[in-house]
């Protein structure tokens, strides 16, 4: 890391604090704590942080609503951290705007290459972008830049890796479980459902503006990125 990374944890358990700290400080990075939602926003209108761990099911304000208010005025990194029994939780988490989650519970090396890889995306971009275009579609990967038609569309770091394996492997069937498997680098068994998620809130932000281009569904199977020219 080129400045030093600091990361807002919001959980309302001490030790998963301690642990995630230990693990940052070794990698360069500092950590600040919020153990309820409302000081974590709170915390947020003060001060600069690079991301947030985030966990769904604390005190008070849920992990889901914090994010809602998050997303009303920042686009910052948002990690969430969920129980192996709150999927429907994990994916409107997805839903509202998180880049990613973790579940409970989770080794804190694990989470600080989550974290590493979010960071990806506010790290400065290129002065020479190299663009994968498909159609009327440029996608700068490592900037994390989604072009249509020379107009940028707001995506979330997971949003741009999972649009662009796609492009990549244009006009071949991606089953969803090797979309889990390449776009977030661990096997999700059983947590299919957050690719349909990303996808609809992808084809969301493509139905505002004109496209050659389409994710099809394929039955049983996963989803087909095909340009229409």
């Amino acid at each position: 890391m080129e400045h030093n990374i600091t990361v807002l944890i919001c959980d309302d358990n001490v030790a998963v604090h301690e642990s995630i700290n230990a693990y940052l400080q070794a990698e360069g990075m500092n950590s600040v704590s919020a153990y309820d939602g409302e000081m974590a926003l709170k915390l947020l209108k003060e001060n600069n942080y690079d991301l947030v761990v985030l966990d769904i099911m604390m005190p008070g304000l849920f992990g889901t609503e914090v994010c809602k208010e998050i997303r009303k005025t920042s686009d910052i990194p948002i990690l969430m951290l969920s129980a192996r029994s709150e999927e429907i939780d994990r994916i409107v988490g997805l839903e509202i705007g998180a880049d990613d989650y973790i579940t409970k519970p989770f080794s804190p090396r694990e989470i600080v290459v989550r974290i590493k890889t979010i960071l990806k995306r506010v790290q400065p971009k290129k002065e020479n972008p190299q663009y994968l275009k498909a159609g009327n579609l440029s996608i700068d990967v490592e900037g994390y830049e989604v072009l249509v038609n020379n107009l940028e569309i707001e995506f979330t770091a997971k949003e741009v890796e999972l649009l662009a394996f796609l492009v990549k492997n244009k006009a071949k069937v991606v089953s969803r479980e090797e979309l889990l498997y390449k776009v977030w680098g661990y096997d999700y068994i059983g947590d299919t459902r957050a690719v349909d998620t990303l996808i609809k809130r992808i084809r969301q932000k493509f139905a505002k503006t004109s496209t050659d281009f389409s994710i099809k569904s394929v039955y049983g199977v996963g989803y087909k990125f095909e340009v229409s020219v």
